[in-house]
């Protein structure tokens, strides 16, 4: 059945499982690193999303800040009003906060409501937060 010269030489025919095998680790491997492109992208996307997060809720407790300082400077005489604060040129750039000041009397005193909506955006992603402060006159 096999050729005389191969028996001679103590050599037989194979049957190809190597090749099989072979062909199967190159699947499995393939499928790994694919999956573990895939994880990394995700985290990556996550991190993204967590960090424009951090700074829009930085953004809106900065603009919550800003507006009570305008609300009772050190020198008197502040108002409640809406203000827009943009941070183009600090770390929070990219993000703006928008704040709505309201006052509620109780009695003889006054209490202001500063509501700081934010939001961030860095290419396709968009995050946006609310911080509320009460402050009493």
């Amino acid at each position: 059945m096999y050729p005389s010269h191969l028996k001679s030489h103590g050599l037989v025919a194979q049957s190809g499982m190597g090749l099989v095998g072979a062909i199967f680790m190159i699947v499995i491997v393939a499928l790994l690193s694919v999956a573990m492109s895939r994880m990394l992208d995700t985290d990556q996307r996550t991190q993204s999303y967590e960090i424009l997060s951090l700074k829009a809720f930085l953004a809106a407790e900065s603009g919550a800040q800003l507006a009570v300082n305008r609300l009772l400077p050190p020198a008197g005489g502040g108002s409640c009003s809406d203000v827009t604060f943009d941070f183009d040129d600090s770390a929070l750039r990219f993000c703006h906060a928008e704040t709505v000041c309201t006052s509620i009397p109780v009695g003889s005193k006054v209490f202001y409501t500063i509501t700081s909506s934010s939001e961030c955006t860095a290419g396709t992603f968009v995050t946006g937060r609310v911080v509320q402060v009460r402050v009493k006159e």
